[in-house]
């Protein structure tokens, strides 16, 4: 799994209190490829959904996202848009899966697809299911097509109120994939700030509860 965001990217992930969010990435030959999912228009298909859904597009290049909800009132609204000022240089696509996003069964805990509802060369998912604040939910930003000239290119990742961005295991709150006293500061520092992201269970207030929940986590390690 990658998260491709930038050092500073990140370090105002952490530091910002914002709910709203937004960040931007590169579709490239370097990157990891999937023989991706297929859709017609946009499709909610509802929590943790299995489609069997094939699509002639193998071989395209990804990135992925981590997501979760402050609260369960908050809706899966992500919007991708491509940052070429030519439609036909760059066609995102965006996929949402519940739980981690496994590319060799990309049929498995899709949630949210879409091509283009935003306008070509856009894509958004619009939810009208609400999400779980104890899931993670990836966020795939991939290519509609694996041939030239909308192959690869620069787009921006969009999410709605609510929402924040992540990492694929909670408590690894700097996102460098252990768990460790660095992990421990950035909480401490964020639950000080009030943040909204040190809400570690959810209920909009911060006690001690937030602490043995996020301590919980830490202690049973990542998957």
């Amino acid at each position: 799994m990658i998260i491709p965001t930038t050092t500073a990217a990140l370090l105002t992930l952490l530091t910002s209190t914002a709910i709203f969010d937004q960040d931007s990435g590169e579709l490239s030959p370097s990157d990891s490829t999937w023989d991706r999912v297929a859709q017609t228009g946009a499709m909610d298909l509802g929590p943790c959904n299995t489609q069997a859904i094939d699509s002639i597009n193998n071989a395209v290049a990804y990135d992925v996202y981590y997501v979760r909800a402050a609260n369960n009132s908050t809706l899966l609204d992500i919007s991708a848009f491509s940052l070429h000022p030519n439609p036909i240089d760059f066609d995102p696509m965006l996929m949402v899966y519940c739980g981690v996003f496994d590319p060799t069964m990309p049929n498995v805990n899709l949630e949210e697809i879409d091509d283009d509802s935003a306008g070509y060369p856009n894509a958004m998912v619009l939810s009208s299911n609400f999400a779980n604040p104890d899931t993670v939910y990836s966020v795939v930003v991939s290519s509609y097509s694996n041939y030239p000239p909308s192959r690869y290119g620069d787009y921006a990742i969009e999410i709605g109120t609510g929402l924040y961005f992540s990492t694929a295991c909670h408590p690894d709150f700097n996102g460098d994939g252990n768990l460790n006293f660095l992990d421990i500061s950035e909480f401490l520092a964020l639950y000080a700030a009030m943040d909204i992201r040190a809400d570690y269970n959810h209920d909009g207030s911060y006690n001690f509860l937030d602490v043995s929940a996020f301590l919980n986590d830490f202690g049973m390690g990542c998957p």
